[in-house]
This record gives C-alpha cells, structure tokens and sequence, in this order.
C-alpha cells in the first residue's frame, strides 16, 4: 500500500517529459511534510521547476529552507564530487591546487558517468547524514531527470562498484547500491500519463527497475486521468438540446456537448490504458491523480495535488485492507 511505502526515507519520482513528473514530487514533498517528516526535495541538474513549485526563488548546493519541515537543495556533478574532495582534502590550499590544475580539469571533463555518480551520490550522502545523532531528514524526494537519464545515473554506481577493484570508489559505490536496493530505505515512484506511449515506457522502466537494477518500485502514479463524468444517457440529452437550442443559446449548447464528448472519449482511453497498466503491473500500488482543470497551476493547486496523492493512497490502503 501506498501509506507504507511512504514511511520510507528516500523517494526517487522518475517519468518521461511531459507526464507531470516534477509536479508530482513536489506534491510527494509536501505530503511528506504535512505528515510531520523533515523532507529534502531534491532537483538536479540545475532544473529550477521543483524550487519553484515549492516556492523557492531558486536552490542551490546546500539546503535551503522553504517551508517549516521542508528545504530544497540542487545537485550538479561537478559540485558534488568538489564538496566530497573537501571532505577528504580538508586543507584549502591543497583542494584549491587540485581544482585548479588541469589534470582534474580533463579528468573532470572526460570520466565517463563521473557526473552521474557523483549526483548519486550526493543524494546517498543526504539521505544518510547525521545531525546530533540522528538522520538530517525523514524523507529525501528526488526529482530525477527524464526517464533514459534516470537510469543512467541509477545505472552509474552499480557499474562504478562492479568495474573498479578493491578501494576507495568501489567501497562508497558499494555503499550507494546497498542504499538504493533497499526496500526498507528506499522507492522509485513511476509517474505516467494513462496513454500509449507514456504507458508502454512505464512498462519498459518498471521492468529495468525491477531487473538489472534491482531497485524496489514503491507506485505507479498515473497523472491527469480523466474520469467519466457523463453517462451514453447525458451525452444523448445534450446532443438533442443543442438540436433545439434556440439561435442564441446554440453555440453555448453545442460547445458543452462537444466538450462533455470529449471528456468521455479522454476518459475511455484513460480506463483502456489503465487496465493494461493495471494487467502488467501486480506488485505496487497503482495510483491515480484526477485531471485538474484549472487555467494555472499555483501553490494552491499544488496542494490540492498534495491532497488526491494522500487520498489516492488511504483509499488504496482501504481497498487492501478488505481485498483485491
């Protein structure tokens, strides 16, 4: 069930462009916080969209409070893997002539995934920090790039950890894969539109996830479904109103006709791709977030999101709880 699986500490919210996936890990984060847990949103490679949701002029490499319980922070590779050399070269002068020396800087250029790595890294490090004897955060949401991207940083310290021998990289690499194929510790939140391609990449990600990674899928988010609203009968009466519809109502008449149409042919296509999801994927909850019609999508939407993610998820719950 969904309620569970938000107990866990760190959430990476993955889809392909255009699904809504940043809007749907900023809606994660503040359920998270709603429910009392100090929450890391995490956006990467310098894409503002997350901050901005939250309503953050901006992140930047250290966390920044934007709301109490909940801060933001941007992760870059190349800042990322600067901070952990501070944290092993604590001498200034030394890390300096490192930055500055043209060996790191091709170094730096060339690696190969060293900027995936890194990121991951990063986000391991957040995840695991301790303040006074405790975790720094409850929960760590990750905005992760679009889905080929995501799993190539996924990717990145499986194969640091299987390509180098005995030593520094492959011991933190090893530290990151434990990490992130941990059920207890950590979910991959799929989020999809219900419709063909969108849902047939989700299928094929689920399946590099559950496979070759081996990393725990905590849902499949379904965005902006639409549901039926109108029944074959309403339809009909609408079509036979704007038949007699007057000259002045008639336009008026006829565009709520062809938009009610409209609505339920989205909402039969939406319930065809639903059950292919719903056919292929048994393990993870499948949840469904309404299509919201509004003319821009604030704060105040945001949260109203926040809020169908929880209800979609106790309405799971209490689906399971008295069977399939």
């Amino acid at each position: 069930m969904l309620g569970a699986t938000l107990d866990r500490r760190l959430h990476f919210v993955v889809g392909k462009g255009g699904v809504g996936k940043t809007t749907v890990a900023a809606a994660l984060a503040r359920l998270l916080t709603r429910r009392g847990r100090r929450t890391l949103a995490v956006e990467v490679d310098d894409a503002r969209r997350l901050s901005a949701l939250l309503g953050a002029s901006g992140a930047t490499g250290a966390p920044t409070p934007v709301a109490p319980g909940l801060s933001v922070v941007a992760v870059e590779g190349r800042a990322a893997l600067e901070e952990y050399l501070g944290l092993i070269i604590p001498v200034k002068r030394l890390l300096a002539t490192v930055f500055s020396s043209r060996i790191y800087q091709y170094f730096v250029a060339a690696a190969p995934g060293l900027k995936e790595l890194m990121t991951v890294g990063k986000i391991w490090y957040e995840t695991t920090r301790l303040e006074g004897g405790r975790p720094a955060w409850d929960a760590v949401v990750v905005d992760a790039p679009a889905t080929g991207h995501s799993l190539q940083y996924l990717r990145m310290p499986q194969a640091a950890r299987d390509t180098f021998g005995a030593g520094l990289v492959q011991r933190e690499a090893a530290k990151v894969v434990e990490l992130l194929r941990d059920p207890r510790t950590t979910a991959v939140h799929l989020v999809t539109l219900a419709e063909e391609m969108p849902v047939a990449e989700t299928l094929e990600t689920h399946a590099q996830l559950v496979g070759p990674l081996a990393m725990p899928v905590g849902s499949v988010i379904v965005n902006r479904v639409h549901h039926r609203r109108f029944s074959p009968a309403v339809l009909a009466a609408l079509r036979e109103a704007a038949k007699r519809a007057g000259p002045e109502e008639r336009a008026l008449v006829r565009a709520v006709c062809e938009r009610a149409a409209e609505e339920s042919g989205w909402s039969d296509i939406n319930a065809a791709h639903l059950a292919r999801l719903r056919a292929a994927i048994r393990d993870v909850p499948i949840v469904e977030l309404p299509f919201l019609f509004v003319e821009e999508f604030d704060r105040a939407e945001l949260e109203r999101l926040s809020r169908e993610l929880e209800a979609a998820g106790a309405e799971r719950a209490a689906v399971s709880a008295v069977g399939p």
